[in-house]
């Protein structure tokens, strides 16, 4: 199912997004070929563009990673130690009492998983999302193990310049 026809299932179910979030169907522009397209083996690379980065990235599609090794922007280690960053860069603000609550306190030890629980916007809209489905019925939101957001971030001390490249 594509993008376009997911948010048209799902508009008139969907309710109770907390801010920032909301339902935005993509603008994309239906293929003008008419074409048949017969099914074939997945590519083993897919291509990321991004704002930030100065040219495209070609991941490979097995491991995750770019042609050099490095992980891609996003991937759950790259997104993990940028909000490792920006959470350190916020804790003399939070200090101040400019934040209005507490800050974690050692973000490197935080599992993957332990740092998305204490987003309670993004489970509140996770879990909009997730009965919006079964209302619509949809089916229900494919759960994946548990293990694999049980991680420690393993890319330490980078500069801001790697991490936001």
């Amino acid at each position: 199912m594509n993008a376009i026809a997911l948010c048209g299932r799902i508009e008139g179910f969907i309710q109770g997004l907390p801010a920032p979030y909301r339902l935005v169907a993509p603008k994309l522009a239906r293929a003008a070929s008419t074409e048949t397209r017969s099914p074939a083996r997945a590519p083993s690379f897919s291509v990321c563009w991004c704002a930030i980065a100065q040219a495209p990235e070609v991941v490979n599609a097995v491991t995750g990673k770019l042609d050099n090794e490095l992980p891609s922007l996003l991937c759950k280690q790259a997104m993990f130690a940028r909000w490792i960053y920006l959470t350190k860069q916020l804790q003399p603000l939070a200090q101040g009492n400019v934040v209005g609550r507490p800050l974690v306190q050692d973000p490197e030890k935080l599992l993957y998983a332990e740092a998305k629980q204490l987003s309670t916007s993004y489970q509140m809209a996770k879990q909009c999302l997730v009965t919006a489905f079964e209302k619509a019925q949809l089916g229900t939101w494919v759960k994946k193990p548990i293990e694999q957001d049980q991680f420690l971030c393993e890319i330490h001390e980078a500069s801001p310049q790697v991490l936001f490249a």
